[in-house]
């Protein structure tokens, strides 16, 4: 049921962002699970590989791993919702150390740090991105992973204002709504960046070089998504 997989998401995220407690013996292992996952999409994609690949990267039994997971498909949603764990801190770290007013220029420049991302994790996200063409399955998950950023993105407002996090409730304020993450052409957009970085040679460095230029073009996104121009 759809509301329960966001339910389980709030408290995924919820607990990431605190990190009070340390990890019990069953998030271990599939932590554990996890990243061998990880290692086998980077090495051999994700269509290529089966499920006795990344048991054969762990230290369980064929059981022990699908008492965890049934499928690759879950354990791929799961590498999803690390990644967006991952940039939930990395926009936490930006903020940290941004002393400005947290506008459309933060903002921008938030997101043109996400584009341009270098890790394993966005190779990850960019090796889902080519597999779901011919994947039914994996392009149902999509509208998930969406809603689950969003959701991500509200709670880190959320908690940023029981701590008092002013940077956060600058921008919870300003875009509570988050909506222009999810619209059809700023997803387009951001994940042809993504795809170029990982898979055309020398596009990541190119586009660093050049990363003023998409921190217009976001910022230009973000006024016409204002003005509701966005078709």
């Amino acid at each position: 049921m759809k509301t329960d997989i966001n339910v389980s998401f709030l408290f995924y995220v919820w607990g990431k962002i605190l990190e009070k407690k340390k990890l019990s013996a069953g998030e271990k292992r599939k932590k554990e699970i996890l990243d061998a996952a990880k290692r086998v999409f980077l090495r051999k994609g994700y269509v290529e590989s089966v499920m006795e690949d990344i048991i054969a990267e762990t230290t369980f039994s064929r059981g022990g791993v699908y008492y965890h997971y049934k499928n690759k498909i879950d354990i791929l949603h799961d590498l999803m919702r690390e990644g967006i764990s991952y940039r939930m801190d990395k926009i936490n770290e930006f903020l940290k150390d941004y002393s400005g007013k947290v506008d459309k220029d933060a903002i921008a420049q938030m997101i043109v740090d996400k584009m341009l991302d270098e890790s394993d994790l966005m190779s990850v996200y960019a090796i889902y991105l080519q597999a779901q063409k011919n994947s039914e399955e994996l392009k149902d998950l999509f509208p998930t992973l969406v809603e689950e950023a969003l959701q991500a993105a509200n709670i880190g407002a959320e908690a940023s204002l029981k701590t008092g996090a002013e940077g956060h409730l600058k921008v919870a304020a300003s875009h509570s709504d988050y909506g222009y993450l999810s619209t059809d052409f700023f997803i387009f957009f951001m994940n042809t960046v993504i795809l170029g970085c990982e898979i055309l040679d020398g596009a990541r460095d190119s586009f660093v070089k050049n990363r003023e230029y998409f921190v217009q073009m976001v910022k230009l996104f973000l006024d016409f998504y204002e003005k509701n121009l966005i078709k």
